[in-house]
């Protein structure tokens, strides 16, 4: 099998941001029955410790003619004893990306391979599409049909990965990460389900939808885009009018939530935006180093909530860095070291 490693994040995100946004400034752990909502359609071992999965659930329409992908790295130890159980770490990906991404572009098997730890990453696109943003979406009656991507992720996924695999099924041995649309999906998952993720972390996130009026704005320009030039659908389908259904958007905000993750290990890596010696040979580094810029300020935006909060969190921002695949590697490779102090510790 050929593997593509392109060098940038998101595909089309990239003209999406810099055309787009260029001028703009708690609930408990889901009861077990839920796994039985996704069925298998195929699987495949690339090697002991990665299985692929494809699967479909009624919380995802479109799920029943694209199924959607779930991959699982497992500890290097894992089959050696039958008795150990380990924590988890949830990996989403951003726009325009499939599952793939943290197998294929972002070196998650080989940074992982002497830790005890399992990670499970799902999808949050069909087929590399615009994406679902981490919600059960307000409109249910678009090409996408039922939409339920929180659902899925929140509730069903988890109680299957517990019911598959020798996890600790709490939150002192549950993780998310995400990267770009991922990011946002993370933190928003974290501070919505607060029971559910003793750690969260966001790469290059557009973590503040709402809380600050200018990274509403982008946000709104953001997701309408994506979702009308990537997905076929009305531009506030996953969230609803911001004008009408600002509650919802409210309710799906990390930084509106900050609130709910004061127990929780948050870690936000952020760039400037700035390129490095990697980006001199990629084509799109316009692109990478607009978007980069952008996220950042929603990072900050986030940061304002945070701080404003009282809340405590791990603020990783890096002078340079675009929106490419080398500095989600960086911060994967900064973040894993805290996240198993997190697991061991629970500090």
């Amino acid at each position: 099998m050929t593997v593509v490693r392109p060098h940038r994040l998101g595909g089309m995100l990239l003209l999406l941001y810099s055309v787009v946004l260029g001028g703009c400034g708690g609930s408990t752990r889901p009861e077990t029955s839920a796994a039985s909502a996704i069925t298998v359609v195929d699987m495949q071992a690339d090697s002991d410790r990665v299985l692929r999965y494809w699967v479909s659930t009624p919380s995802l329409e479109k799920s029943t003619t694209t199924p959607l992908r779930i991959n699982v790295i497992l500890p290097t130890a894992y089959d050696s004893d039958p008795k150990r159980r380990y924590p988890v770490l949830y990996a989403l990906p951003g726009t325009s990306n499939t599952a793939d991404v943290w197998l294929n572009n972002i070196d998650t098997i080989e940074m992982t391979a002497s830790l005890p730890m399992i990670v499970v990453i799902p999808d949050g696109t069909f087929d590399a599409d615009g994406g679902g943003f981490y919600t059960n979406w307000v409109d249910q009656t678009t090409s996408r049909g039922v939409a339920n991507w929180e659902t899925f992720h929140t509730e069903e996924l988890v109680a299957w990965i517990d019911e598959s695999f020798r996890t600790h099924s709490d939150r002192s041995g549950r993780a998310i990460v995400g990267i770009s649309q991922g990011g946002f999906g993370s933190m928003s998952y974290a501070a919505r389900s607060p029971g559910l993720f003793g750690a969260a972390a966001s790469f290059s996130g557009a973590v503040d939808i709402y809380y600050n009026p200018v990274c509403h704005l982008g946000a709104v320009a953001l997701i309408s885009a994506i979702m009308t030039g990537l997905n076929g659908v009305p531009p506030f389908a996953p969230f609803g009018d911001p004008a009408t259904h600002s509650d919802n958007w409210k309710a799906h905000d990390p930084g509106w939530l900050v609130g709910n993750l004061a127990n929780t290990k948050v870690d936000i890596y952020t760039s400037t935006g700035l390129p490095g010696l990697p980006d001199l040979t990629d084509p799109a580094v316009v692109g990478t180093v607009a978007i980069e810029a952008l996220l950042h300020a929603s990072n900050r935006c986030f940061k304002q909530a945070a701080d404003a909060a009282g809340i405590d969190f791990g603020w990783h921002s890096y002078i340079i860095g675009t929106h490419a695949w080398d500095y989600a590697n960086r911060s994967l490779a900064d973040y894993l070291p805290r996240l198993m102090v997190f697991f061991e510790t629970g500090a």
